[in-house]
């Protein structure tokens, strides 16, 4: 895809995402207008995924998809992240990990003794399950705020990491998976590691997943030791 092709994709999804928001249904004529594109352009680009008509009118999941295909697309996480509100980026996260081969389950709530926890997301795939804590910033945080972030991620995947592994019964035979915290945002934070723990931003998803799947053993990770014939859905489901 040449270079002028992608930004004008890059403009659309901006403007698209930008009228949503205000509450309006935008036509051709007007996302021309302000994206400074042709109609002709526009009704292509909007006819290859999909949409047709000289309104666009889109659901929650379709206006999450067009933010996926903005990030695909190469467009800076921060043009978006103030066109879509905290659930939509949770939601955008968790279709960003599908997309990538994994299985989801999001805003999943436990309790392990007497201190309740909650984990934005759950990626698993194979023996890998990621914790993800999805931050919908506006800038990047202060270092003070990192570093309790990191505390309450490592609370989080000890108490996970307790809970199930107090269900393994002691004569089952037993195998190891493997749970990575990380921390999500729309932009690339500075510090990429901190303390172990991953920060990252999801427009460099794909890579992101290599590198982990691939050295997961040299940032934080606990082993937790789960029944051999457990299928790990259904383990995740009845947390």
């Amino acid at each position: 895809m040449s270079h002028i092709r992608r930004e004008a994709i890059a403009r659309l999804i901006e403007t698209i995402l930008k009228i949503l928001k205000a509450g309006e249904r935008p036509s051709i004529s007007t996302l021309s207008e302000k994206a400074l594109i042709s109609k002709e352009l526009v009704r292509g680009i909007l006819s290859s995924w999909g949409i047709l008509g000289d309104v666009v009118e889109l659901k929650e999941e379709e206006k999450i998809d067009i933010a996926l295909k903005a990030l695909e697309q190469g467009v800076d996480g921060e043009r978006i992240s103030r066109y879509l509100n905290w659930a939509e980026f949770e939601k955008l996260v968790a279709r960003a990990f599908e997309k990538a081969g994994y299985q989801t389950k999001w805003n999943i709530r436990l309790t392990q003794r007497g201190r309740r926890h909650q984990i934005d997301l759950l990626a698993y795939r194979g023996h890998i399950v990621l914790l993800i804590d999805c931050k919908h910033w506006k800038r990047p945080p202060p270092p003070s705020a990192t570093s309790r972030m990191v505390e309450i991620q490592e609370r989080r995947l000890m108490a996970l990491k307790n809970k199930l592994e107090s269900r393994a019964k002691s004569d089952e035979k037993l195998r190891e998976i493997y749970f990575i915290p990380m921390v999500l945002s729309l932009y690339q934070p500075s510090r990429k590691v901190v303390n172990g723990h991953v920060f990252a931003s999801i427009g460099n998803l794909r890579g992101l997943l290599d590198y982990v799947e691939s050295a997961y053993f040299q940032i934080r990770h606990e082993k937790v030791k789960i029944a051999r014939e457990q299928y790990l859905e259904d383990l995740l489901t009845r947390i």
